[in-house]
């Protein structure tokens, strides 16, 4: 009974809110450096900053975990949504990290528009995270968690078209496997948002 009278944690939103907002700078700067390849280092060093600077609130937000008595909902999904988030961002600093080493001087239709979709999902997943601490939103939020599911099915699209095309057309195999590889990168930073959408999804039919 004493655990009804205690107040919640409330940080752990503002973690959450944290973290999505160094989500969305590092795909926002990962898009651009798509059609700006000749900076690629100066995009990527930005990315690798907005990752250290969400492994600093995984962290921050694991310890809140273990100090706090009463959480907002469960701990396992507070622990789950919290590695969603930093698996995302850990993609695509892995995916930015391969433009210096590969020295790429350009990217395929595709894969630019890829990188326009791992950016709009991002701000999708920002902007569920965002209402999490209003769960009466419930509607507006699976709303949202409906939204990453269209944008995945459009990104699916695009990369099978993408990888279609670059085995019918380019004749560098190494250029090939690079290029190959860029497209699973970035599809993983899509689905990974995907995946924490689904992570919402369960939080909200739980506790709204």
């Amino acid at each position: 009974m004493l655990k009804k009278f205690l107040p919640k944690e409330e940080g752990f939103f503002e973690n959450f809110q944290a973290l999505t907002e160094q989500l969305v700078k590092a795909t926002s700067q990962f898009s651009r450096m798509l059609s700006d390849l000749g900076n690629a280092d100066q995009y990527a060093a930005v990315i690798a900053e907005c990752e250290a600077q969400g492994d600093a609130i995984v962290h921050s937000t694991m310890e809140l975990l273990h100090k706090t008595f009463i959480t907002p909902f469960d701990r396992y999904d507070i622990h789950h949504l919290t590695s969603g988030l930093d698996d995302i961002l850990d993609a695509v600093n892995r995916s930015a990290k391969r433009f210096p080493m590969y020295r790429l001087s350009s990217m395929p239709q595709e894969i630019l528009a890829l990188g326009k979709l791992a950016l709009h999902a991002s701000e999708l997943v920002k902007k569920a995270v965002s209402q999490l601490a209003y769960l009466k939103n419930d509607v507006e939020i699976l709303n949202v968690c409906g939204q990453l599911n269209e944008v995945e099915n459009a990104a699916d699209h695009v990369l099978l078209a993408g990888v279609a095309n670059l085995f019918n057309q380019e004749m560098d195999f190494k250029q090939l496997l690079k290029i190959k590889e860029i497209y699973e990168h970035i599809n993983k930073v899509i689905n990974g948002c995907q995946d924490t959408a689904n992570i919402i999804k369960g939080i909200v039919l739980e506790y709204s």
